[in-house]
């Protein structure tokens, strides 16, 4: 909440506004429906896999030296 309440003080616009973000596209235009879809799964998979692998690089803390 705090996060979201302090969006306009911080950025002084409305969320979805101002210089913070570009022009808006419409994917199917440019590209038709199908690139579009290929081209945002493409985006989504290959997010997944860098996730992925950035979490599988991380060593596990043992169960003795967990701290709460």
């Amino acid at each position: 909440m705090l996060a979201g309440g302090l969006w306009v003080p911080v950025y002084g616009s409305t969320v979805g506004t101002g210089s913070l973000y570009g022009k808006g596209i419409f994917m199917p235009d440019m590209f038709g429906w199908t690139g579009a879809i290929v081209i945002s799964l493409a985006i989504l998979i290959s997010f997944y896999i860098f996730i992925t692998r950035l979490e599988t690089g991380k060593t596990s803390i043992p169960a003795g030296e967990r701290s709460l």
